[in-house]
């Protein structure tokens, strides 16, 4: 199997996998926020941003550091997952520890703090797990991997329905990710123990300082980009009160949603681009190109088509008690086409052995995302949040394509995006026009696009080959 052909398969594995992941999160979530309201939504959706982001503590990039390591010489498998056990065991007890002191510190009604133990726990776990899934990434096993996020996302699907029928309140909802993460965490190291590597603990200072040195700034990275996309929820509750924090955060998990994408894709050219950069530049120089090149034909008509659809698509979901969530949405999809780029961009920095670059970038996004919320978020509230995150994705672009210019090859960045800009305006300007009801229009969107970007020859021939050798 050649490398195009690993790349199609883990990414159709990844794909299938998220696509059904993603369907049952995309139900649940709107039933949760249904069932619960905006006030409750918005507890729930500040509890997952404010643990995300103290939850980068329990891994401090180590998962990410045991991609790159074990893709470029898999024998210190047992080596790696030792040591690193040991140590996020560790990370796992300050960790829970900070999310109590901080949580109690901001002096919360005792519902939320509960809450936030329930999800900040599951969190944790969920490091654990994510650590096995390094190894299944390493070993270009995704299957693994997939077949966990869908069993992860069905346990947490059977559970909000049935604490919907139960009459749960959001407490009892946070029990249901803590409970699928430690029935995840069990299969995880199953699948580990069975086809790779026995987890074991090892004490190793000298390997410890190893591990710890080349991880810190990829978990430094982790945690400003997690920062990044988590603080506009905090923000909200602590200035704007839940109500803001559900409209909000109906409107973002579209945007997360749809950020599978150049999730799957990563995780599955991750590896392959850490193995090219030490043994074929003139392969690393091409998956960059075209990873630019599809990624942002696949984003933009999304931002085209949703921009035109949101009010049929948020009444459709979450009905008329989110109707505020619509200009939300349409502000917020625009930050969908750059940020698959950007996402993408990031992985690329940390399989060049980039990271103190990116972590330098990533922090000061960090920041000016933070400056943005401050000053928009209590003027505008979650509109303003909204605003923040695009402004802030419009300004990192710019910066991350000058500095992978310099390091890997220069794209022509203009020829790229003119053909898919033209196509998707032109089919966004059809469905307004025809104004044919959500899904007719989804339908005719798709199609007009794909006709248009043929009719003006946007993929050459070096596309056509490419799309010919993925055939597994």
């Amino acid at each position: 199997m050649n490398t195009i052909q690993r790349i199609a398969k883990n990414i159709g594995v990844l794909f299938g996998a998220q696509v059904i992941g993603y369907i049952l999160a995309f139900l649940y979530t709107i039933y949760i926020a249904r069932f619960l309201g905006a006030d409750g939504f918005g507890i729930l959706s500040f509890a997952l941003s404010f643990t995300a982001i103290l939850g980068i503590l329990a891994d401090l990039g180590l998962s990410t550091l045991l991609v790159r390591e074990l893709a470029r010489d898999k024998s210190l498998t047992n080596k790696y997952i030792g040591n690193i056990t040991l140590m996020k065991l560790i990370l796992a007890v300050f960790t829970f520890g900070m999310m109590a002191l901080i949580i109690n510190l901001l002096n919360y009604p005792p519902q939320i703090i509960q809450v936030v133990y329930f999800i900040g726990l599951s969190v944790i776990l969920s490091s654990f797990s994510q650590m096995f899934y390094s190894v299944f990434q390493a070993y270009e096993k995704m299957e693994y991997q997939s077949i966990g996020n869908v069993l992860n996302n069905l346990l947490i699907f059977v559970g909000i329905f049935l604490g919907i029928a139960l009459g749960f309140d959001v407490v009892e909802f946070s029990v249901v990710y803590l409970i699928s993460s430690i029935i995840i965490l069990i299969y995880s190291i199953i699948i580990c123990l069975l086809k790779f590597a026995p987890p074991s603990i090892k004490i190793e200072p000298s390997f410890w300082k190893l591990i710890v040195i080349p991880a810190i700034p990829l978990s430094l990275v982790a945690l400003s980009s997690t920062i990044y996309f988590r603080v506009d929820s905090v923000l909200l509750s602590l200035i704007q009160g839940e109500s803001a924090v559900g409209w909000y955060n109906a409107a973002y998990k579209l945007i997360e949603l749809l950020l599978f994408v150049p999730s799957v894709y990563t995780v599955a050219i991750f590896p392959v681009l850490s193995n090219f950069y030490s043994s074929s530049k003139k392969n690393l120089e091409l998956i960059y190109a075209k990873s630019y090149k599809y990624l942002f034909i696949v984003g933009i008509p999304i931002a085209t088509t949703i921009t035109v659809l949101a009010p049929e698509i948020i009444l459709l979901l979450y009905q008329s008690g989110f109707a505020e969530s619509i200009l939300t949405l349409q502000i917020l999809i625009w930050s969908i086409p750059l940020m698959f780029l950007s996402y993408t961009n990031a992985w690329i920095f940390i399989s060049i052995n980039k990271q103190n670059l990116l972590l330098k970038l990533t922090f000061v996004l960090m920041i000016a995302n933070i400056i943005l919320n401050l000053i928009l978020i209590p003027q505008f509230s979650y509109i303003g949040a909204a605003l923040a995150t695009v402004i802030t994705t419009l300004f990192s672009f710019p910066i991350e394509f000058y500095f992978l210019s310099k390091f890997i090859c220069k794209i022509e960045i203009g020829k790229i995006m003119i053909k898919p800009v033209v196509a998707s305006a032109i089919s966004g300007l059809i469905i307004f026009k025809l104004n044919s009801g959500l899904f007719l229009s989804v339908i005719i969107a798709i199609i007009s696009y794909f006709v248009i970007l043929i009719l003006l020859k946007t993929f050459t021939s070096d596309d056509l080959e490419i799309f010919r050798k993925m055939r597994i």
